[in-house]
């Protein structure tokens, strides 16, 4: 019997690669392809990084600036009150108040003080809101290997949501999850398995 023959009748392909093989050879194939998508995407973001720090100016907005917008928004929401009469209240436009809500202009203090007025709470209640923030920024990890795709993908997902909310919703999830599998391995590796 021929070699060619022998394969035949084990089933095996004439290449002499079984099919989970050849199942093998593409996801390794596969892992490398998101590997190098992976790396590109570093090199693109550390180089937007890069860029983005030479030209940082010290009076540009922070994370703690938008944390105190979206606590300003949610404790105006919460009391039922429209950005138009806060911001009369507070003797801007409601467009100003907008962009305090949402991170893109500070704040003065003088500001930050007539806002908590109107709010009718203490202005230290908004600055811890910020100091949160700065406590809670994580240092980015390094670009793994074996993120690949879902890695890029992620963040391209999170980078596209312009809602500071949805984001933090996400954010929690991904927490959520993190501190579910880091406790308990075994049963986030066998939902993983059943899938």
């Amino acid at each position: 019997m021929t070699t060619a023959a022998i394969q035949f009748a084990a089933g095996l392909p004439r290449d002499g690669m079984s099919p989970r093989n050849r199942s093998e050879v593409a996801i390794m194939s596969r892992i490398a392809e998101q590997e190098d998508r992976a790396a590109k995407f570093a090199a693109r973001h550390d180089f937007h990084v890069q860029n983005a720090l030479a030209s940082v100016d010290p009076r540009s907005t922070t994370l703690s600036d938008a944390a105190i917008g979206r606590e300003i928004r949610e404790l105006r929401r919460a009391q039922g009150r429209t950005q138009k009469d806060l911001a009369r209240r507070i003797g801007v436009t409601g467009a100003q108040l907008h962009r305090y809500e949402v991170g893109t202009t500070r704040i003065a203090a003088s500001r930050l003080i007539a806002i908590a007025n109107a709010l009718e709470i203490r202005p230290d209640l908004l600055i811890a809101a910020g100091s949160r923030q700065d406590a809670a920024a994580l240092p980015v990890p390094a670009a793994q290997s074996d993120f690949g795709d879902d890695i890029v993908e992620l963040l391209e997902v999170f980078m596209s949501i312009s809602d500071p909310k949805q984001r933090s919703a996400l954010v929690a999830v991904a927490k959520m999850m993190a501190e579910r599998y880091n406790h308990h391995p075994q049963a986030s590796s066998g939902a993983a398995s059943e899938a």
